[in-house]
Order: structure tokens, then C-alpha cells, then sequence
């Protein structure tokens, strides 16, 4: 602000105020009013005025006639002094209008008036508004947003151009009016094989002019990531990415190049991160609408038309404010598609979905997984997998919100939250579909995942349908929703159960009715709707827990388990085969190779994981593995002795296990 020795001044706007003999109020009274400044100039952004002001005449009183602008005020506005000297101090506000504006101050006494011409110049402007940020940067994996603050100069619009990556969050309907600050919010949809950039421009309704952000965000490396592997215990969620970066990266098993899942709004509302404590630590994110999406992208170098792509996918809700229908879809030749329609179910809108999440009061989890195949070549590029929400059902099948306060997690510590992968050269052979119930012994480190990418590997595309809740029997599969979405479906070509970890061993010491009934109850139930299929029951693994369960060694323990295991599938007609995961697991014992369990020393760790589902495998296609067989992110060469053992175990004794081809 400037300050100015001055005489006096008047600002209004737009106006002229009047100084002449018609102010003067006693014409009989003699006065001279001095000033050394009659014409002033005031900059666009105004300032302070400090007026000496000289008054001669009967008792040296004077006033003033001050505009009531609200912009310019002036102290003191007349008054007396024996001396006739007075110092005025007058403030005067910015002009942030268009034009110019002129004005006058008049003082005066009963015989004299002075005049003061006043201009200020209009306010000197770069378009339609002012912007806190004319160019925005994000990193290659920066996905958070950004914010950006937008000051109108005059009513204006918002347009956008090759801003189809971008989200762009707080945009008023109906445009941006003057006077009036907004905050709008920018990021990236998720990192993409090359630089991009996009522009938002703002025009003025009245003028005309426009003011530009131009937003630049950089490519990120392709080298392949296959395959990735997101998998965090329950101190790493907080630290991988997505409170800071906006975006998580697998962080297990991937290629030379990380791969990243991040939160897509497409509805102008800000979508919120978070770390969920619905279950253990978790991802999260809140506020998804119809149209929103999680987004992963997976660097994959060149990849030929025709390449099987595997995505599996464990997600929750925290709670049923959050949306319920899911479709899962692939970028490819430049457009998003849908799966195969036989792989699709339909609700009671009509609306086509690949699954559905729901808050449940104890936990169940969706587990999903979905094969895609290439319709077109990839080149230095990177695939790029949505699970993008359908309908406007929540959770409790009312309407979604479009400001809901629905939390989606991605479940961490046991759960792989999500694996993909492709299988560039290997020729499907055939497509199998599967089902599987089980509890913690079946989603520690996501065994049927790793089923699924051990037989696309071998050239077998498996569609499997998993749910997979801890301390589960088979009788709670009867009860559990997810469970039951699973058993009424039909078609399957097999049906994997896994019964709590230590019953069978019960059972062969003392065989309990229940035991047999509650699994007698479930397979005829699947059995209603799939007549064909072939039913294998597990037969679980002796763990060193509690001096092996107090049986005292493993192969004690585990011939327990496989006798009550037998007894069972023996005894129930709709039981085809047993898996011996079990005894795999008792020879990888007896041979060293002990690092087979999780610091529980019961459940698996990884390589027990991988173990179970080779043995499953090699049950289901009865082949010895081949040179492109998946390591399951495995050290290979633990990865080679575990297949050697399930292939010791399965193949050529099928019979001990009542598997017929």
C-alpha cells in the first residue's frame, strides 16, 4: 500500500459527487480553505493518504461530503482547531474490477469548498481469474491430489482438453461466479508407459478471456512387472505408497519394474485414502460412486496378441454405506472391455457384474479372480486392470450415495490383496471350472491363487470361485453368504473343501456323526448342481504347534489326519477324490525342509502355500510339471524341491488316494 501526502480526495465508483455554492450552508461567513494537490492518480491496488489540510476564517470549522463507498473511508470527515491545521487520513481498498473509477472529495465551509479529482486505474489482469498454480507436475507414480485455488474475476466456465487420465474433484455445477474463491483437486488416474499432459482453461462469461493450468505427468519405466504380488503385513500398510504417494505398489515378487494400484473418481468428488483398521491394517478408500474404480497398473514390455492375462483380487467393505457391484475389465486397443459374458452375473437391476462386496458383522472377504486374453499387441506398454463399480446399490441394497461414506479395503497381513500376472508364449489347453471353501490353512498366502497360476503356467486356465474365512468348518460353509453364492452356482469341473485343520485327525481316533454329516451336507449341495464333478476333499498337514498337535512327530500326526481324511471321503458317496497335501508335507518334513510353516508354526508361510497348490494341482491334470511352471515367488530352487515332493507324492499313487482318471 502506498502512502501520499495529499490536501484531500474522494474515490466512488462509477459516480462524481458534486462540490459547489450549493453546499455551502451560511453564506454570510468568510473562510479560505488551501491545499497543495487538487488531481490525484491512485494505483489499481489502492493505498493510505495522509491529507494536510489549512483552514482561514470564522472559527477555522469545516466539513466534508465523503462518499459512502465501502472501498474508501476518510478520518476525521470535518471538525475545529484553533491553529486551522488538520491532518486527514484516508484508506482506499484495491480495485479489482475492470474499469477505471473517478470520484471526488469536496470540503469545505460556510464560504469556501474545495475540490479533489480522483482516479484510479483498474486492477491489470492475466485472463478471466487469478490461479494459485499455472502448471502442474506429477511424477511418474505420484497419484494424490493436487490442489489448486481459482479466483474469479467474473463469472467463467471450465473446460478441459486430453484430460481423459485426469481426475478432476470440486468443480461447481454451473460454473465459478466472481468475487468468490475455489478450491478444485487434480491428479492422475494412475501411472501410464509414456508423458502426458492435459490442459484446463477457464473462460470468462462476459470477456471472453481464459486462463490456462497445463498439467504434466511423467511416463513411467515398462519393463515387465509379471508377475506382482501385493502383499502387506500389518506394519507395512501405512508405509507403501498410498497415504503419500496416492498410489501402492505390489511389493512381492515383481518383475525389473513395480507395478501400483491406485483410486479412480470420475463423479467431481474427491475420493479419500485411508489405512482401515476393519481388518488388521488395510488399504482403504472412501466415497466410491457409480462410475469409480480401482485402477492396477502392471509394466509388461511387449506382449503379442493372444497372451493370458491372470488378475486375483481379495477386497472388503468396512462397512454397507459402500458400493456393492463390481465389474472387472482390461485396457486393450485402446478401450476398456468386459470379460467373456459367461463369466459375468446379472442383479436384480439388470446391471451385468463380475462380484460384489458387503460389510458383514464377522468378516468375509471376496476373493475373485478373472482371465483375460489380448485382443491386441502390446508394445513397450503396460497392462492396465480396473474393478470399476456398476449399479447403485450398496451394501445393504439401498441406494448408493453419491456422497457416501462407504470404506473399500483391500485386506492385508495373510491375504494377498491381489496378484497378476501373464503368461506370454504358453498355449491354453483347456478351461476348468473350479470351486474352493476353506478357511486360514487356504487363504494364508492366497493358495488358490497360486493354484490358478500354476495351471494357466502349465497352459490350464482355471475360473475358480474361492471363500476362505478363518477358524471355519465345513458346516459354516452351509451358513456363510459368500459360501452360499459359491455352492449355488453350477457347472464346476472341480470342487476343492478343506475342512478345519485338525477334525480329521479327530475323527480317525474317534469318529464323531457330525463330522461326517457336515460334510455330506455340503457336497450334495454342490453335487445338485454340478452331477459331474469331481469332489476332492483335503487332507490337511501335521503342524509342529503344540508338539505336533501332541501327537509327538509329524508322521504320526499326519497319518491320523490322512486315515480321518480317508474315512470321510470314503464314507461319502459324493467325495470323488483326496488330495494329500498332507503327506507332501510330512516328506518335505522328514527330508529338512521344515520351512514350510508361518512364525505360528501352524498355518503355512509361502512355500507351504505353494506346496498345497502344486499337490492340488497335480490331483486336478495328474502331469508332472513342466520348464515354464510358476516358482509361486518362491526361491527357485525351493521352489524345484516342493514340486519334486508333491510330484513324489501325487503321481503314480493315485490310487492310495481313491483318484480315478
Amino acid at each position: 500500500m502506498k502512502c501520499n501526502i495529499l490536501f484531500a480526495m474522494m474515490l466512488i465508483s462509477g459516480g462524481l459527487y458534486a462540490c459547489s455554492s450549493d453546499d455551502i450552508r451560511d453564506a454570510n461567513a468568510i473562510g479560505e480553505i488551501t491545499a497543495d494537490i487538487t488531481d490525484i492518480s491512485v494505483p489499481s491496488d489502492g493505498g493510505t493518504y495522509i491529507i494536510n489540510l489549512g483552514v482561514k476564517g470564522k472559527g477555522n470549522t469545516w466539513k466534508s461530503i465523503v462518499p459512502s463507498d465501502p472501498w474508501m473511508t476518510m478520518t476525521p470527515t470535518g471538525g475545529y482547531h484553533k491553529s486551522g491545521h488538520y491532518r486527514l487520513s484516508v484508506e482506499v481498498s484495491p480495485n479489482s474490477g475492470k474499469d477505471n473509477r473517478q470520484g471526488e472529495i469536496c470540503i469545505y465551509t460556510t464560504s469556501s469548498h474545495l475540490k479533489i479529482n480522483v482516479q484510479q486505474s483498474a486492477t491489470t489482469r492475466d485472463g478471466c481469474c487469478g490461479l494459485s498454480d499455472k502448471e502442474v507436475f506429477f511424477s511418474a507414480t505420484e497419484c494424490r491430489y493436487h490442489d489448486i485455488t481459482v479466483s474469479p474475476y467474473e463469472d467463467i466456465d471450465m473446460t478441459t482438453s486430453d484430460a481423459e487420465w485426469l481426475q478432476i474433484a470440486g468443480v461447481p455445477e454451473g460454473g465459478m461466479t466472481a468475487s468468490k474463491e475455489f478450491t478444485i483437486s487434480i491428479a492422475p488416474d494412475g501411472p501410464y508407459p509414456t508423458g502426458r499432459s492435459a490442459l484446463i482453461s477457464f473462460v470468462g462469461k462476459e470477456s471472453g478471456q481464459t486462463s490456462i493450468i497445463e498439467v504434466k505427468h511423467a511416463g513411467h519405466d515398462c519393463q515387465p512387472a509379471f508377475p506382482s504380488r501385493w502383499y502387506y503385513t500389518n506394519s507395512e500398510a501405512a508405509s507403501c505408497g498410498w497415504l503419500i504417494s496416492g498410489a501402492a505398489e505390489a511389493n512381492y515378487d515383481t518383475g525389473s519394474q513395480r507395478s501400483f494400484v491406485s483410486a479412480v473418481g470420475v463423479n467431481n468428488l474427491k475420493l479419500n485414502r485411508s489405512i482401515s483398521t476393519a481388518y488388521k491394517n488395510s488399504i482403504a478408500v472412501s466415497g466410491l460412486y457409480t462410475g469409480d474404480y480401482l485402477l492396477f497398473s502392471i509394466p509388461s514390455g511387449k506382449l503379442e496378441a493372444g497372451t493370458s492375462v491372470d488378475f486375483m483380487l481379495t477386497i472388503s467393505s468396512a462397512n454397507n454405506n459402500a458400493p456393492k457391484y463390481w465389474i472387472c475389465e482390461i485396457y486393450d486397443g485402446g478401450q476398456w472391455r468386459c470379460p467373456d459374458q459367461s463369466t459375468l452375473s446379472t442383479n436384480d437391476d439388470g446391471v451385468k457384474y463380475s462380484f460384489y462386496t458387503k460389510h458383514f458383522s464377522s468378516y468375509q472377504h471376496t476373493s475373485f479372480t478373472q482371465s483375460f486374453t489380448l485382443d491386441n499387441t502390446l508394445i513397450d506398454g503396460m497392462v492396465r486392470v480396473r474393478c470399476r463399480v456398476v449399479g447403485e446399490r450398496n451394501g445393504l441394497d439401498a441406494k448408493l450415495s453419491p456422497t457416501n461414506s462407504g470404506e473399500i479395503y483391500l485386506p492385508s497381513h495373510e491375504f494377498h490383496f491381489c496378484t497378476a500376472t501373464a503368461y506370454p508364449g504358453i498355449a491354453r489347453k483347456d478351461i476348468k471350472k473350479v470351486a474352493i471353501l476353506g478357511n486360514s490353512f487356504t487363504h494364508y498366502f492366497a493358495s488358490a491363487f497360486l493354484l490358478k497360476e500354476i495351471a494357466r503356467s502349465q497352459g490350464h486356465q482355471l475360473d475358480i470361485r474361492i471363500n476362505a474365512k478363518g477358524s471355519q468348518y465345513l458346516s459354516n460353509h452351509m451358513e456363510l453368504e459368500l459360501s452360499r453364492d459359491i455352492t449355488d452356482r453350477s457347472g464346476y469341473d472341480y470342487i476343492i473343501l478343506q475342512e478345519q485343520s485338525t477334525r480329521y485327525s479327530d475323527y480317525a481316533n474317534n469318529p464323531q456323526e457330525t463330522t461326517l454329516s457336515d460334510c455330506k451336507a455340503l457336497t450334495a449341495r454342490f453335487r445338485n448342481g454340478s452331477p459331474t464333478s469331481k469332489i476332492i476333499l483335503e487332507n490337511t498337514w501335521a503342524f509342529p504347534k503344540s508338539n505336533w498337535n501332541n501327537f509327538g512327530s509329524s508322521s504320526e500326526f499326519e497319518k491320523h489326519l490322512l486315515n480321518g481324511t480317508l474315512a470321510i471321503a470314503k464314507a461319502d458317496n459324493n467325495v470323488d477324490w483326496v488330495s494329500p497335501i498332507g503327506v507332501a508335507f510330512d516328506k518335505a518334513v522328514a527330508a529338512g525342509m521344515s520351512d514350510l510353516f508361518y512364525t505360528d508354526s501352524k498355518h503355512p508361510n509361502r512355500n507351504g502355500a505353494y506346496l498345497k497348490s502344486c499337490v492340488n494341482y497335480l490331483v486336478i491334470f495328474g502331469e508332472k510339471f513342466d520348464k515354464n511352471v510358476s516358482d509361486g515367488g518362491c526361491d527357485p530352487t525351493v521352489a524345484a524341491r516342493l514340486r519334486a515332493f508333491a510330484e513324489e507324492t501325487v503321481l503314480g499313487h493315485e490310487s492310495d488316494y481313491m483318484i480315478t482318471r
